[in-house]
């Protein structure tokens, strides 16, 4: 074979390849997002797992079940202050009060026709079949008359029944579940154990590339860039208890950007990058990306903005995300796609609802893809449109509350998944 042939047949292998990893006008874009995104997180490793002290798993993604060591309520408790009474000793006379049961004290047994004094939470004695709240009685130091009929009392009245909450041996807190405050205190009650066993934190690795961006602080030119990207990922993610991050800018050099995502995937389980992914001469991104040995999974993908979303799994089955270099197409591809990825590799598994709103919108424009527009969330809980400029409009950004997705073809009124920045 001939060097040119030669050449004509890796042109056209390369040519075959991208085509794969673009998009098939017959299939539907919705679909076509969906298998893609799909592909991606199969092929995504979730971080290892540690043993940390119970203080320290606040926050962090549980890696165990967490089961009742016992049951709670552990014994039958009183619902609320009153008197524990047998319900065959209620005659209209008064009962001798034998003792008092308080939140936390051991419980007692009921002495025959008498009544115990029990409080919110208190032991209910053995023997008693109901608590008559305070509220029905009258009460004195030593003697207690109960006002109701003993036809309004049945059994169990008033009482918290053992095991009611938890059985002993129940799964209280699914492994994969973020510790919220309201979970950790279930963890702290549920477990006998002083340690957990949590997902480590998710590593992650932010490049911004471009000449022409330039870091706050710094003296600008007419012709140069703030960077946002990076501020706004980094913001983003430092917020989380469960991830650690570190970011860099890389100028547009081929050279330099190989080296410094090779760099990254020595040591991060997510890679996200802004800018040179698009078709230009100097979007190294992408051949950047497989020479560090990643398997590209999708390039352009029909969705606006944030086309050139480019989508790869690194040698160590790394998340690897190529964003545009706009920052609403920065902003809206992180928080719909990158934050779903991103939750799955650190261990996660619930996935995010996000709400349901009415969008009111006059503008009857529709779009072939996927259209992710900014909206306001007024005080009625109802969704309006921020006027844009486009992609790089950051100060249509900065008046929202986020973004809606409208289905391809679709107007834009009705109701619409609110995805809050």
């Amino acid at each position: 074979m001939s060097p040119n042939a030669a050449k004509k047949k890796r042109l056209s292998s390369s040519v075959i390849a991208q085509k794969s990893m673009l998009i098939n006008p017959l299939t539907a874009p919705q679909d076509i997002i969906a298998a893609k995104m799909a592909d991606l997180h199969s092929r995504l490793n979730v971080v290892s797992t540690e043993s940390v002290s119970m203080g320290e798993s606040i926050g962090r993604v549980l890696a165990q079940h967490i089961h009742a060591f016992r049951d709670n309520p552990a014994i039958d408790v009183s619902a609320m202050d009153g008197y524990a009474i047998r319900l065959d000793d209620h005659d209209g006379r008064a009962f001798p009060v034998c003792g008092t049961a308080t939140a936390g004290s051991a419980q007692i047994q009921l002495a025959d026709r008498s009544a115990v004094r029990v409080f919110t939470g208190g032991p209910v004695p053995t023997q008693a079949q109901c608590v008559v709240r305070r509220e029905d009685c009258n009460e004195s130091e030593t003697y207690v008359s109960i006002c109701v009929p003993k036809e309004s009392l049945i059994p169990g009245q008033n009482i918290r029944r053992r095991g009611e909450n938890a059985r002993a041996g129940d799964t209280v807190i699914a492994a994969g579940s973020l510790l919220t405050p309201c979970r950790f205190a279930g963890a702290v009650t549920f477990s006998d154990q002083s340690s957990l066993t949590i997902f480590r934190k998710v590593r992650i690795g932010i490049i911004n590339t471009g000449d022409e961006l330039i870091e706050f602080g710094q003296p600008i030119e007419p012709w140069q860039i703030r960077d946002s990207n990076g501020p706004f990922l980094e913001s983003i993610l430092t917020r989380l208890p469960w991830v650690k991050v570190t970011r860099t800018k890389v100028v547009d050099d081929q050279d330099a950007t190989r080296q410094a995502i090779r760099h990254y995937l020595e040591s991060c389980d997510v890679l996200l990058m802004t800018g040179g992914v698009s078709m230009g001469d100097s979007d190294y991104v992408p051949d950047a990306i497989k020479s560090a040995g990643c398997q590209v999974v999708f390039h352009r993908i029909p969705i606006r903005p944030g086309r050139p979303m480019l989508g790869a799994v690194g040698p160590r089955g790394q998340l690897v995300l190529g964003l545009p270099g706009n920052p609403l197409s920065v902003a809206v591809t992180f928080r719909r796609f990158g934050w779903e990825l991103i939750r799955s590799v650190a261990g996660l598994t619930q996935p995010e609802h996000p709400p349901v709103l009415h969008l009111d919108c006059e503008d009857t424009k529709t779009l072939d893809l996927n259209w992710f527009r900014l909206v306001c969330l007024k005080p009625d809980g109802r969704l309006s449109l921020v006027p844009s400029q486009g992609s790089g409009d950051i100060a249509s950004l900065i008046q929202s509350d986020g973004f809606v997705e409208i289905p391809v073809n679709a107007q834009s009124a009705g109701f619409r998944q609110f995805y809050a920045w």
